[in-house]
């Protein structure tokens, strides 16, 4: 297995093109984890044009979809071409797996048996990971980084080559969003930034970077501001019921309330579809998401914990089982904020000493009911 890093030494680029070679013409799929995002795209883009140089069939494929507006545009500008899966059968035709982003495949599909795992490139906290090709680098702030540094030591180069814009383009992208801006890059993520902005196209670029919010975005921020659970420098806020295709407005809530001055974490959670589904942000270097998600919610019946994430964010999923089918909405709200109050209290034991303080007789408070009512019974 290669279990490479980075470094000067070529050796990774070497490794995944002698990978690639290996498997002559079995088809390759790249499958997305979670909801695609810039980094993930950029990353699978780079990554089946790799797989094009050296005569690998690759598909790109997904299953949860691609839920923020600012992502849509970029699959669509860029013409990025999906397989949406839905089952293991839409898999069959694929001998083997790469990974982009993650370390980990998609929870919420069985993989079929004689799919193989092939590549995995990251920038993630490292998981144990078993494949003929493994590159992961934690202290680097993007996939894309790694995938444009591949490129720039010869392999599928984007010099005079067919298409080079919209991967050129793709990769920028996603390192510019996964490093906050290149607030968090590295001198890694600032060369393959440089190698890959030549090959760019500007006006697809702009089109895509333009930030812009939804109503129900806004509205789902409204929710987490007037439910701000405040503890010293810590801040965490339930926002109801979010629909799938709005599911990143609870990321982006969770990096707008990081911006209050007396914060320095933030945890945003809703329900999404039939999950608790969450966010974490945070400024403190004695926090580390992945950690303290996981001492929060702790792992699955597999031993897979419910959160991970990198140095200044994390995110969580928790399946709510037959809790799902509850058609009270308020009741299974108010069970789901019970639980993730409490859970915290675990670690925090002030988060449940303040939600006492600022409610203190629930059972009697007529307003907080119908505030509750009125804030997360309808779907966005």
């Amino acid at each position: 297995m290669f279990a490479l890093h980075m470094g000067t030494n070529p050796a990774p680029r070497q490794g995944l093109e002698a990978v690639l070679k290996s498997v002559g013409a079995s088809a390759n799929v790249v499958l997305i984890t979670g909801h695609p995002d810039p980094d993930a795209l950029g990353s699978a883009l780079a990554h089946q044009r790799i797989c094009q140089e050296v005569g690998v069939p690759c598909t790109i494929a997904n299953v949860l979809p691609v839920s923020h507006r600012q992502n849509r545009a970029m699959v669509k500008l860029l013409n990025i071409d999906m397989l949406q899966v839905t089952s293991s059968d839409d898999l069959t035709p694929f001998k083997h797996l790469s990974l982009v982003d993650t370390s980990t495949p998609e929870p919420t599909i069985d993989l079929p048996a004689d799919l193989k795992l092939l590549t995995v490139v990251d920038h993630h906290k490292m998981a144990e990971v078993d494949a003929p090709f493994v590159d992961i680098r934690p202290h680097i702030g993007a996939s894309s980084s790694i995938y444009a540094e591949y490129m720039a030591q010869g392999l599928a180069p984007l010099e005079n080559a067919m298409g080079a814009s919209r991967v050129a383009t793709a990769l920028l992208f996603g390192i510019q969003t996964d490093t906050n801006d290149f607030q968090l890059a590295t001198s890694a993520d600032f060369a393959a930034a440089s190698y890959v902005r030549r090959f760019c196209d500007s006006d697809v670029l702009k089109r895509v970077g333009r930030r812009v919010h939804s109503a129900s975005g806004m509205t789902v921020l409204g929710r987490a501001l007037a439910n701000l659970l405040v503890v010293r420098d810590f801040a965490v806020a339930g926002v109801g019921f979010v629909s799938a295709g709005d599911r990143d407005s609870i990321a982006t809530t969770a990096d707008f309330i990081l911006q209050r001055e007396d914060l320095d974490t933030v945890l945003v959670f809703g329900i999404v579809e039939d999950r608790i589904d969450g966010s974490l942000r945070t400024d403190s270097p004695s926090v580390e998401p992945a950690t303290f998600l996981t001492s929060v919610f702790g792992k699955d019946r597999s031993g897979k914990p419910y959160g991970g994430g990198r140095a200044d964010k994390g995110g969580f999923q928790i399946p709510l089982g037959v809790l799902a089918e509850c058609e009270d909405k308020d009741s299974l709200w108010n069970i789901v904020e019970q639980i993730v109050r409490s859970r915290l209290s675990k670690v925090m034991p002030e988060i449940e000493r303040e939600y006492e303080r600022q409610h203190p007789d629930p059972h009697n408070g007529h307003h907080h009911e119908e505030s509750s009512s009125g804030r997360y019974s309808r779907e966005f």
